[in-house]
């Protein structure tokens, strides 16, 4: 595996590519084609390079571009036979769907991926875990609101891990902007992960822990990236641990070559 690229992560829009050699991957798309062009060209990124279009569920801020990227692209979107509806329900142009079932692996190219069960308030919603043959794996697990033991099973399998840290519980209660009714959303088992909840999924991997962990799906409005740094810092020394870290931006893309 090459590298993993960031195009954007957070509330407004997300976006991610998983590159091995000539091959790559892309995990929601919630940005325009536009932007989405302009931001691969950023970075460096051939697009007709991507085989597949993994889709974790069906909120804007992930599903926005799918459709017309996965028809500009010709590439097929995998996802659970729910989401899919729902992405068809909505879209003009055709194209070609493949229903995954959690817990069974599918190959891609060089690519092998596993969906997996998270909690969020979508259809049918769903984590990935990715191989590739040269032995880095990297686990996809976000918009989540809470960690369950069948999650843990496939983030201890990761080299590589791509985690929601979502908000400060105490930023989120002091936001004025908020109804109740979202601040409960939010916090809740089929909403987001706060920071505290993120690292202790990472304190559950015991020895386990990866290479990499990207802390993503941060809120502009409940949290802070210095807060989080503060934290993981405090975290990987109380723990002696050493994984590099590495905090997505909304409006910032991001490549992490993997060595």
């Amino acid at each position: 595996m090459s590298a993993i690229h960031i195009l954007a992560s957070g509330s407004k829009a997300n976006a991610y590519i998983i590159e091995y050699e000539n091959s790559m991957l892309l995990v929601d798309q919630g940005l325009s084609f536009r932007e989405f062009s302009r931001r691969a060209e950023m970075l460096g990124i051939d697009i007709s390079r991507i085989k597949g279009i993994l889709l974790t569920h069906e909120h804007e801020d992930h599903i926005k571009g799918v459709a017309y990227t996965a028809y500009k692209l010709d590439a097929p979107v995998f996802s659970t036979a729910k989401t899919l509806e729902i992405l068809n329900e909505n879209t003009k142009h055709p194209i070609h769907c493949r229903a995954v079932e959690k817990d069974r692996k599918i190959k891609l190219g060089a690519f092998e991926f596993t969906p997996f069960e998270i909690m969020h308030d979508a259809a049918d919603p769903v984590g990935y875990l990715i191989s590739a043959p040269c032995g880095e794996t990297v686990c996809f697990a976000t918009d989540t609101g809470k960690v369950t033991n069948r999650m843990m099973s496939y983030i201890n399998q990761g080299t590589r891990i791509i985690l929601e840290a979502n908000h400060d519980p105490a930023m989120l209660y002091k936001n004025t902007h908020y109804p109740p009714d979202l601040k409960e959303r939010i916090r809740g088992q089929f909403g987001h992960l706060s920071n505290d909840q993120t690292l202790d999924a990472l304190e559950r991997m015991g020895e386990n822990h990866p290479k990499t962990v990207i802390f993503s799906h941060l809120s502009e409005e409940n949290n802070s990236p210095q807060m989080l740094k503060n934290l993981v810092i405090s975290f990987r020394q109380a723990h002696c641990l050493d994984f590099k870290a590495f905090i997505a931006n909304q409006y910032n893309p991001l490549t992490i070559t993997l060595q």
